[in-house]
């Protein structure tokens, strides 16, 4: 009777002590990979800075080259090119009465701007879904480009970005409909930048 009794609960507590491992092997499998993720998102982010703070920074020129004259057919009201010494960026308005877009840019190159554009950057690595009584915060796609966009109560829009690993990009609207954001975005022609 004993032997009968060992010969069963010997196999089964050593089933119960492979499966347990097996369920053990399971959960760590994801946290390693999600591990292997952060690891890499953290060397791609170094990587980055270290590029950009020996880059120059685009001139007032280039800048103006590239500035649209028009978003959503509103022309260019007001702009700003490069008002930090050492820092390239650019700020334009497109307006008809009080329907607007504002659109500002973060040349990454340099040191200053390098430092302007840490937070587009690490936005960039997240993915953002997100909602409070003050509206909806979401990472989504526009025109092929990650964009973190947010939805505020009162009807305006704000889009973000890190483009091309170097550019920080904000766009603020005013009477401006979610269907016209990805149109924006392709008004800004962004591939232009360089």
């Amino acid at each position: 009777m004993k032997i009968i009794i060992s010969s069963f609960i010997i196999p089964m507590v050593l089933l119960l002590i492979i499966s347990c491992g097996s369920k053990e092997d399971n959960k760590t499998e994801p946290k390693t990979s999600s591990t292997n993720d952060l690891v890499k998102t953290v060397e791609d982010t170094q990587d980055n800075k270290r590029t950009l703070v020996h880059e120059t920074p685009l001139t007032k020129e280039q800048f103006e080259a590239w500035m649209p004259k028009t978003v959503l057919g509103m022309p260019l009201t007001s702009s700003a090119i490069n008002v930090i010494s050492g820092m390239g960026s650019c700020g334009g308005t497109y307006s008809v009465n009080n329907r607007r877009v504002r659109v500002m840019v973060i040349d990454g190159a340099g040191e200053k701007g390098n430092n302007a554009v840490s937070t587009y950057r690490f936005s960039s690595t997240r993915e953002y879904d997100e909602k409070g009584s003050w509206g909806t915060t979401k990472t989504t796609t526009l025109n092929g480009l990650k964009v973190k966009e947010s939805a505020l109560k009162s009807g305006k829009f704000s889009l973000s970005m890190f483009y091309n690993n170097r550019f920080a990009v904000d766009v603020e609207t005013y009477e401006v409909s979610h269907d016209e954001l990805e149109q924006i975005v392709k008004d800004l022609n962004l591939e232009q930048l360089h």
